[in-house]
Formats: structure tokens, C-alpha cells, sequence
């Protein structure tokens, strides 16, 4: 069967204050967009793998990854959109068979193993699609009637990616308006009428989002 994997690259580093695109920083001397390419590469040589990365910045990416080595690896780049939603939407025109299996997958979670995406593709094989999660650890409160009140936390997942569908399911799925809800492509694929399937994600599988976490990367690194 054949796989895709694309990545999701159009972050600008806002959050994080940094003048350097979120997924370009350097973690451990490497390219945070690079260690997701290299591990899906790791995973199966074979695979398709498509970046939608900011058009300002192609020319910058074309540059790290040559000082990083992954030249090598066969890479497809589109042009990310005003919202992610629109990025993947792009990415997905450019696959270049009809059927299979993609994942996306935030460049912002460059720990993602080899293992955990094995699980995914094998289960979205057999199911149509499969997405990555782990339980809520701390005590969470829900907003209802004006007040916080406790919630049980049994009944929530913090979802991750990548997440992998059946490509002519997930392309039907896109053809739906964008809607500010779309956060993930598992609500993209869930608004469409298609069900949705989880399985346990990791914990080493985190989204750099904060100085905290870049600071957390890099000593994992």
C-alpha cells in the first residue's frame, strides 16, 4: 500500500520570540523540521513525504537542509496556506498516487518515533484511519455557567499527530469549508462523517509551542 507522510511546517516562531520560523530552529545543532523528515524517511524509504512550509522561507529551507544533510531525501514542497487547514488541503493536491495512506504530522513534535508511527499506519490499514493519544495527567476544570467546575479527566484524550487516513477519505473530507473548529484533520475527517479511531500516543511525542519546551527539546537532544 502506498504511504504519504505530510508535514506540516508553517509556523512563524511568535510564540516562542524567536526571529527564526519555529520549525527551522536548531535543536541539538539540527533543523526542528529535519528530525521529522528523518524519521519518517527511517520508517520506510519509500514514502512520499510532503512539506507545506511558508513561501517566504523556501529558499531558507532549501539552505538548512543541505547544512543538515537531508538533501538526500527526496522531498516534495508546497506552499502552506492562512491556516493550517489550507496547508494540508495543498499538500494532499500534490500527492501523487490516488490511493493509500497518509499521516500528517506537525513539524512541531520532532520526537515522534519510528515505533509509534508503524502502530498508526498498521491500524489505519485495517480501521481507515488512526490517531494518537495520551490521558490528561492533571485535575481540569470545564467552563459552564459562568463558574469552573471539575471535570472527570478519564474522559478526555490530548490528542497528537501524526495522524493517518485513508487518502481518498481525508481528500473527500477536505472539500468541506474551512470552519474555525478544523484544529486537527481528525475534526476535519469527523465533520465529514467518517469515524475516527485512537490509539495511544507518547509521551516523548510533545508540541514545542513555548520557550519551556524549546528549552525541554533541546536537552532531550
Amino acid at each position: 500500500m502506498k504511504k504519504t507522510a505530510i508535514i506540516v511546517a508553517g509556523g512563524t516562531g511568535s510564540r516562542i520570540h524567536s526571529q527564526t520560523p519555529k520549525q527551522f530552529i536548531p535543536i541539538g545543532g539540527v533543523p526542528m523540521l529535519a528530525y521529522s523528515i528523518k524519521t519518517f524517511h527511517k520508517y520506510d524509504p519509500e514514502i512520499e513525504i510532503i512539506i507545506a512550509i511558508n513561501p517566504d522561507f523556501s529558499d531558507q529551507w532549501e539552505m538548512l537542509s543541505k547544512q543538515s544533510h537531508i538533501n538526500n531525501i527526496a522531498v516534495k514542497v508546497v506552499h502552506g496556506g492562512r491556516e493550517r487547514f489550507y496547508s494540508v488541503q495543498n499538500a494532499l493536491n500534490a500527492i501523487s498516487h490516488a490511493t493509500g495512506l497518509v499521516a500528517i504530522h506537525d513539524a512541531a513534535r520532532p520526537f515522534v518515533s519510528e515505533l509509534l508511527i508503524e502502530k498508526l499506519f498498521n491500524h489505519a490499514e485495517k480501521a481507515g484511519c488512526a490517531i494518537p493519544a495520551i490521558p490528561i495527567k492533571d485535575s481540569i476544570r470545564a467552563h459552564v455557567m459562568d463558574e469552573w467546575v471539575p471535570a472527570d479527566r478519564t474522559l478526555f484524550r490530548s490528542i497528537q499527530t501524526p495522524q493517518v487516513f485513508d487518502i481518498e477519505k481525508l481528500k473527500s473530507s477536505y472539500h468541506q469549508p474551512f470552519e474555525p473548529k478544523f484544529t486537527d484533520d481528525a475534526t476535519v475527517f469527523e465533520s465529514a462523517g467518517n469515524k475516527i479511531y485512537l490509539i495511544e500516543g507518547e509521551e516523548i511525542n510533545f508540541k514545542i509551542t513555548t520557550e519551556k519546551d524549546l528549552d525541554y527539546a533541546e536537552f532531550i537532544a
